[in-house]
């Protein structure tokens, strides 16, 4: 049903009173042609009554045998009949026509006068009775003669009830007009002409101004969502304003905190400085940072903050999820919390969160993201559009810069303690050239010419001894020349190192009876200094050790790869697993062992580890390219 107080409704009821209006109008003078054609053929029928009793008078006194006497007795009776009952008879032009009954009683009295005088009058047509006759014709004809002036008396006032309803429409049109004009301007060009003066306004700036009040329909409406839309835009400009100088704020604090980063030297430090930034910068609950692997596959939490219980060192894998879309995108990405199985996420209350790539250059090093918990008015306090990310991608991109210097800071003095290890192993070897190779050279030459001497004097007990320190000093100076070979670190060839590490794994598979394959994937891995190839050698013996005593697995891999400048050796087993973060998990003294050896050659440990998936030791050493001919063997001197 249509509202009458809205504009639809009221021109709908305008416009339906209208049509009918118009439809009543177009109907009663529709009813009124065709009555007044009704009318006019009653009147003319009721007419040729009146002449049918003349011709039927004539008839009867000078032609009697004329059969159209009888023809004409029957037609008058016929069209009588159908005038007092209504029903079908013969117009003028020989078409059967159908009357309607009399409109009244009096008129139908009348009738029936008519038929009264009819019977008598029809009586006396044969035989003829003249005298008869011309006395009954003229009643006849003057009741005839009434009922003409009653129809046509009839009919009139047919024609004046239409004139009346005539002049009704039209004032009726005229009042619906008044009434349609009035309406329309006070719901529809007034209200357009307030809601144009709002838009220039707007348009303009001018925001403070509020529209006249309207009535309760549509356009005043579409005033209140003008007024709505005016508050909101002096809204969102006073949002805007706020906006650009927080903005202008979070770049500088941003800045700020690129030039902090840059100066810090401990890696933890700056990690968890860098998620705390990240944390009120976008004003979020919490944010971490996790490490990419050196396998470059899974990602360890290593430093959060907000309220949330996780442990560090939580892995997750970067094939599935929001990891993946962060690490293999250079652009941040947002998700809900409850919709990934990333540890710290759902640690967190639901919401939602957005993580970005820790990427320096063309190195992706780790992620970092922060969480905003949902809630009411979330949009006054959560900045993960377009502006918060890139600032997150700014603040991640100073993290990242400033963890690659912090790492090669640390490798620059690992790489400056191994040099002034290296002289000062050259110069040990120096000196053990100079000094005690040369006399156990001397020692030998002159032992062999006392040999000699006691050949000549034939004394067996006295050359037994002296064979015997001959051999004592051999056995030293050859100790001597594998010291100086090992001082100053001679490289052997990748064909070398493979062996040893074939060599290794079968010696250890023959021995326990236990499958282990060794696979390497790129032999470029295997030059490395020869301190560092024994020590990864006695790497994999402890690891493998370890997994013949604790892992109850099944089989073992030994893998070697190269992977951005490193050269990668893991070690993976089958096996149970377990916890590395109880303390059961970490008190293994053979790990302790394999990390200090990897960390003593410059090396990085890793080690993943959950109870019934397995267990992979990781170490990762830097394969440097002038790797070639470092140090000569001393001993060639002599």
């Amino acid at each position: 049903m249509l509202n009458n107080k809205s504009i639809r409704g009221r021109l709908g009821l305008l416009f339906l009173a209208f049509v009918l209006l118009v439809s009543f109008s177009v109907g009663a003078t529709y009813w009124g042609i065709a009555t007044q054609r009704q009318d006019a053929l009653i009147v003319n029928l009721a007419g040729r009554q009146r002449m049918l009793t003349q011709k039927m008078t004539w008839l009867a006194l000078a032609q009697p045998e004329n059969p159209e006497l009888s023809a004409s007795v029957k037609l008058f009776t016929q069209t009588l009949q159908a005038l007092r009952f209504g029903g079908e008879t013969i117009d003028s032009n020989g078409n059967m026509v159908f009357l309607p009954p009399p409109p009244d009683t009096a008129l139908y009295e009348q009738l029936n006068e008519v038929a009264q005088t009819w019977e008598h009058f029809r009586e006396h047509l044969k035989p003829k009775d003249a005298e008869i006759l011309l006395l009954e014709a003229p009643v006849i004809l003057d009741q005839l003669d009434a009922v003409v002036t009653a129809f046509e008396t009839h009919a009139e006032a047919k024609d004046f009830r239409l004139i009346l309803i005539q002049i009704s429409f039209w004032i009726a049109a005229i009042i619906l007009l008044v009434w349609g004009f009035i309406d329309t301007r006070q719901m529809i060009v007034n209200p357009l002409s307030d809601l144009q003066t709002a838009a220039q306004k707007i348009g303009e700036g001018n925001l403070d101004w509020s529209l006249p009040e309207m009535e309760n329909d549509e356009l005043a409406e579409l005033g209140q969502t003008f007024d709505i839309m005016r508050k909101e835009l002096a809204q969102s400009r006073k949002k805007l304003e706020t906006r650009v100088a927080q903005r202008t704020r979070e770049l500088a604090t941003a800045f700020e905190f690129s030039q902090e980063i840059v100066a810090q030297r401990d890696l933890n430090e700056l990690m968890n400085s860098a998620v705390e930034r990240a944390r009120v910068l976008m004003q979020a609950e919490s944010a971490a940072l996790c490490i990419l692997s050196p396998n470059e596959d899974i990602l360890e939490l290593a430093s959060y903050s907000g309220d949330v219980d996780v442990e560090l060192g939580t892995t997750k894998s970067i094939q599935q999820g929001l990891a993946q879309k962060v690490i293999n995108a250079d652009k941040a990405a947002l998700s809900e919390t409850h919709c990934t199985n990333c540890k710290f996420l759902l640690a967190n209350n639901p919401g939602h969160c957005v993580a970005t790539s820790l990427r320096a250059g063309e190195h992706t090093l780790g992620a970092i993201c922060v969480v905003q918990s949902d809630q009411e008015n979330a949009e006054e306090v959560a900045f993960f559009d377009e502006d918060g990310q890139r600032a997150l991608n700014l603040l991640a991109n100073s993290a990242a810069v400033a963890i690659s210097n912090t790492r090669l800071a640390k490798a620059e003095r690992e790489k400056a303690k191994q040099a002034a290890a290296f002289a000062e192993r050259e110069q040990l070897a120096a000196d053990l050239h100079d000094n005690l190779a040369q006399t156990l050279s001397f020692t030998r030459i002159k032992l062999e010419r006392l040999d000699e001497i006691l050949i000549e004097d034939k004394n067996t007990e006295e050359r037994l001894t002296l064979q015997q320190i001959e051999k004592a000093t051999e056995t030293a100076y050859k100790q001597v020349r594998d010291a100086l070979a090992g001082l100053l670190e001679p490289h052997s060839t990748s064909d070398d190192f493979a062996k040893k590490l074939a060599t290794s794994v079968d010696s250890f598979s023959a021995t326990h009876a236990f499958p282990v394959k060794l696979e390497i994937s790129d032999s470029s891995a295997l030059i490395l200094p020869l301190a560092t190839q024994t020590q990864i050698v006695h790497i994999v013996s402890e690891a493998l050790s370890n997994v013949q005593r604790h892992s109850e697995a099944k089989q073992a891999w030994v893998r070697v790869t190269r992977v951005n400048g490193h050269a990668h050796f893991m070690i993976k087993d089958n096996g149970k697993g377990f916890d590395t973060q109880s303390p059961q998990g970490g008190n293994h003294f053979g790990l302790r062992i394999m990390q200090t050896r990897t960390e003593r050659s410059g090396g990085e440990f890793s080690l993943l580890s959950q109870p019934g998936m397995g267990t992979e030791i990781s170490t990762k050493f830097p394969i440097k390219a002038s790797q070639k001919n470092e140090g000569q063997n001393l001993g060639e001197k002599s």
